[in-house]
């Protein structure tokens, strides 16, 4: 699920202009943010059915963060040199930046915790 949405929101990001037409258009930053959020909406509703996810599910993906801190810690980072070194000169970054800044983290967040998911599964997972 969460592969999937992360491709919509690249294919819609890509299809729609990229950064230029997202700064200009605001049809397409509510578009943008309909799919996070309803991608959101979406994970909530199918972790909340009893019978999608069973024990050993449950445990793989509580373990499936240690991928994802280190993931997000990162992708701050290098947003955080990017934007420093590159509008050192004028002082602040353009207003589009922190927008950016967080639909990248919400994708790196997903992405790492699928990640995440696939190594518990293949690493088995260990009770103690």
């Amino acid at each position: 699920m969460g592969v999937i949405w992360v491709i919509a929101i690249a294919v819609v990001f890509i299809v729609k202009g990229g950064i230029g037409t997202f700064h200009e258009d605001t049809g397409f930053r509510l578009i943008y943010s309909g799919l996070l959020i309803g991608g959101l909406i979406a994970y909530l509703l199918i972790m909340r059915k009893p019978g999608q996810v069973d024990e050993r599910d449950r445990l793989i993906m509580c373990k499936a963060p240690a991928v994802q801190l280190w993931a997000v810690i990162i992708s701050v980072v290098i947003w955080m040199i990017a934007l420093t070194e590159s509008y050192w000169d004028e002082g602040h970054i353009p207003v589009v930046f922190p927008y950016l800044i967080a639909n990248s983290l919400f994708i790196v967040n997903t992405l790492a915790h699928s990640i995440g998911i696939l190594i518990g599964y293949q690493r088995g997972v260990s009770h103690g």
